[in-house]
Parts: C-alpha cells; structure tokens; sequence
C-alpha cells in the first residue's frame, strides 16, 4: 500500500510541473501573438466617394456671403497601417464644385465685371491623412480621421467666362467612421480655402468655405 502510495505522489510530483507551465505557456505565447500584431507594419490603400455641401464663404472683404459650392469627390489614400491602431497615409483625389456662385453684385460693386453665375470648378486635393482605430474582435472598425494639405484649382468658370482666375488654398477634413470588413463610411467637416484674382491681378476676395461631408469607398 505505502509502495503504491509512494509511486503516485511521486507521479504528481513529476507532473505537477508541466501542468504548471502550460498556462504560463499558452499565456506568454498569447501576448507574443499580441505584440507581433501590434507591431506589423503593411500597406494600406482607400478609394472613396464623397459629397461636400455648399454652404457660405467666409470672406476678410465682405463677411459672410451665401453661396452652393456643393461639391462630389473621389478620393484616393496610400499608406501604412501601423498595428491595430494607427494609419498614416498620403491622398490625392479630384472635385467638381457645381452650385450657384452667388457673388455678382459684390464683385460688380469692386471692379464692375461681376462674376461667374456657377463656380462651375474642377479642384485637386492633396493631403495628408492619420488614421486612429479602435481595435476590436467584431468586423466593424470605428476610426477618427484627420487631413491637412492644400487643393490645386485646375479648372474653372472664372478663366472661362474671362472673369479672372479661381485659386485654390488650404484644405482640412476631420471626421469620424468605420470600417465593415472591406467596406469604409466616414462623415465629418471640411474646410476649404479660395482666392479669386480679376484679369487685372487684382485680388477680389479670400475666403473659407466650411461644410459637411460625407463618403463611402473600399479598404484594402
């Protein structure tokens, strides 16, 4: 009896051990698996489709002025995805400001021309974008969203009808989203900077136009 008693304890104390360590094992094996994936580095690429409404020019020359600069976008953004947590990227994209260009009897009071009756303008943006994820087991990513760069006016109604020249200027967005799977939608604000310059050189205003938007696209 005590030899047999003997040999079991002596089997727990053998195996006491190991069945110790495993946990510890799974457990340090888990949080290597966690570090490595905060640690990835990989690319990140988002093509985007978006609205931005019109809304009012804040100018240093007149105050507020009402105008429809409403305008769709398309977007593209290459980047990093920084761990679960972090994107950094460049984007560049095109828009197309079509409203009402409500500023006739402004521009025909400073240099009696008036001015175009749409903006009728196609603008280049280029930014850049960080991206703050909040990472989670569920395939819906939420994210906070920030880009700061300028847009290039490439065309527009002001050359056209001979009105001068429509310059573009500082750019800003900051909005929130998610991400379901692939599949990316965002809202938020955009500010927008503009300058207008008659055929005589002569600055007719700056100004800021500040507006929702909102877009959906893919990521991948």
């Amino acid at each position: 009896m005590k030899k047999i008693v003997s040999m079991i304890a002596l089997a727990f104390m053998v195996a006491l051990p190991t069945f110790a360590a495993s946990p510890a094992s799974d457990y340090d094996e888990e949080l290597y698996g966690r570090n490595r994936a905060a640690s990835t580095v990989r690319p990140q690429f988002e093509v985007n489709a978006g609205f931005i409404t019109g809304g009012k020019l804040a100018t240093k020359n007149f105050g507020k002025l009402q105008t429809n600069l409403s305008r769709p976008y398309i977007d593209v953004i290459g980047g990093v995805r920084l761990g679960s947590f972090l994107f950094a990227g460049v984007g560049v994209g095109v828009q197309y400001a079509y409203g009402e260009c409500s500023m006739v009897s402004k521009a025909t009071d400073i240099g009696g021309g008036g001015a175009p009756e749409t903006w009728g303008s196609v603008s280049i943006p280029i930014y850049a974008n960080v991206k703050g994820y909040i990472p989670n087991r569920s395939i819906v990513k939420p994210y906070i969203s920030m880009s700061l760069g300028g847009h290039i006016v490439a065309t527009s109604n002001f050359s056209k009808e001979g009105y001068g020249k429509l310059n573009g200027g500082l750019l800003m967005k900051f909005g929130a989203g998610m991400n379901i799977s692939m599949f990316n939608f965002g809202i938020g604000l955009a500010s927008q900077n503009l300058e207008w310059v008659n055929t005589s050189g002569e600055t007719m205003f700056k100004a800021g136009n500040n507006a929702f938007y909102i877009e959906a696209g893919v990521t991948f």
